[in-house]
């Protein structure tokens, strides 16, 4: 279902090196971030009777922006080190993508989590029902009534409505970030902004 995010991450990634090259890290790096923005705000949109057209539709920009952006982003940290600590800055760049993730992901989840929680209302259920509802959409659906579950479905929607919504902000955050704090970018030499 995240085919079309690597379908067009793939080629994005391969084209950034020479965008990369020809206008320097800014750009690239700061339309990247802002795509991704725009991917997660097209997803912000989805609820429970949205078709699979509106996930591509937040899919393929959230692809070529995370395609645009890597290149620069890379470059930003290896290019700053001497060849003999190469390794160190390809070490650092690893490191930071999987710490961005798990935090981005633990953040995102828990704003979901939190807002899922604070909409679901189990007063009156017996206690194990209303933890199982407290704990999953699905397992609102599973234990509950009709109603408990469009309740939950509705309490999830929310959620992950503000969820993207924060995600979008704290990336359209970092665009303007790269765009003012990394300076008026040089093109980058030839052979330097590879992929």
């Amino acid at each position: 279902s995240v085919l079309p995010l690597a379908a067009v991450m793939i080629p994005t990634t391969r084209l950034s090196p020479r965008l990369t090259s020809r206008f320097g890290r800014r750009g690239p790096w700061t339309v990247g971030l802002l795509a991704v923005a725009a991917g997660l705000t097209v997803l912000a949109r989805l609820d429970a009777s949205s078709g699979y057209g509106l996930v591509v539709a937040g899919l393929v920009p959230l692809g070529i922006g995370m395609g645009m952006a890597m290149t620069p982003a890379t470059a930003s940290i290896t290019d700053t080190l001497p060849r003999s600590l190469q390794n160190v800055g390809s070490a650092l760049n690893d490191l930071s993508r999987e710490l961005g993730g798990a935090l981005g992901i633990a953040v995102i989840g828990s704003v979901l989590d939190a807002v899922y929680r604070g909409h679901l209302d189990v007063t009156g259920l017996p206690a194990p029902v209303a933890d199982a509802a407290r704990s999953s959409l699905a397992a609102a659906s599973a234990v509950g009534s009709p109603e408990l579950t469009e309740q939950a479905r509705d309490a999830f929607t929310t959620g992950l409505h503000l969820a993207f919504t924060t995600g979008a902000a704290a990336v359209a955050l970092s665009a303007l970030a790269v765009f003012f704090l990394l300076g008026r970018a040089r093109p980058v030499p030839d052979g330097v902004a590879g992929g």
